[in-house]
């Protein structure tokens, strides 16, 4: 399984891979760098947050080394549950997030927003760009919203050189950013194979980021074991996969 995805994100996914019976090889167009100026200035906007939304496990390991969780008073909400779990797991207690998808049309829905009073400030912790539609919203509802932006999305530069097809049956990628970097840089003799390769991603926007690419075969799963679980890449080109036979 091909893991198109930034590399301090990729650990888990390739432990998945292994328990699973499959090797995985990890390929990161797209790297996280903090931002540590504005992680200086978190604590304080913490401080007077009435409630915290998070917009992925990135953000959640990279802002919650800085904070001091243990007042218990402050509302917690994540995108999705990959989120919430890591955050349940510094914080100790249950974090919000929806059950019917992992994006803002999603959490938008969630019951919290309505039992906020008036005025409420919602403090957004994510990377540098993003959500801007859930915070309208908010404000729309008489919240005020804040912003902590605590690390960037650098580009970064692969290397084909030594690069091998053979036993990949398939890829997960986890944004549509990730999907235009990857294939802005996919060089001409390995065009075909990653526009026919299967990909498997957990929201539709991305799937579609990867049709505009070229890409022929996507589905859309709700977690990488489920994509590991997949029928469609049980036997491909003659190769035996976990959990299957001949």
């Amino acid at each position: 399984m091909l893991i198109v995805r930034p590399s301090g994100r990729a650990k888990d996914d390739v432990e998945t891979c292994r328990r699973a019976g499959w090797q995985a090889e990890v390929l990161s167009p797209i790297e996280i760098e903090t931002d540590k100026a504005s992680l200086k200035r978190l604590p304080e906007m913490y401080a007077r947050a009435d409630a915290v939304f998070w917009v992925s496990p990135t953000a959640v390991e990279t802002a919650v080394p800085y904070l001091n969780l243990s007042d218990g008073i402050k509302m917690h909400i994540a995108v999705g549950q990959g989120s919430r779990r890591a955050l349940e797991r510094c914080l100790g207690r249950t974090v919000i997030a929806p059950d019917d998808g992992n994006d803002s049309e999603a959490v938008l829905r969630l019951p919290v927003w309505d039992s906020l009073p008036e005025g409420a400030r919602v403090l957004f912790v994510r990377g540098h760009g993003g959500r801007d539609f859930l915070m309208g919203r908010l404000r729309e509802k008489g919240l005020q919203t804040e912003l902590a932006e605590v690390y960037f999305r650098r580009h970064k530069p692969l290397n084909f050189q030594n690069f091998q097809t053979e036993n990949i049956a398939a890829a997960y990628i986890t944004s549509a950013e990730l999907a235009r970097s990857l294939f802005a840089q996919v060089p001409p003799q390995f065009s075909r194979f990653f526009k026919s390769l299967l990909y498997f991603t957990h929201h539709p926007r991305i799937a579609e980021a990867l049709k505009r690419e070229g890409v022929c075969s996507v589905e859309t799963v709700p977690t990488l074991e489920a994509a590991l679980s997949h029928s469609s890449i049980s036997v491909s080109d003659g190769m035996v996969f976990p959990g299957t036979s001949n």
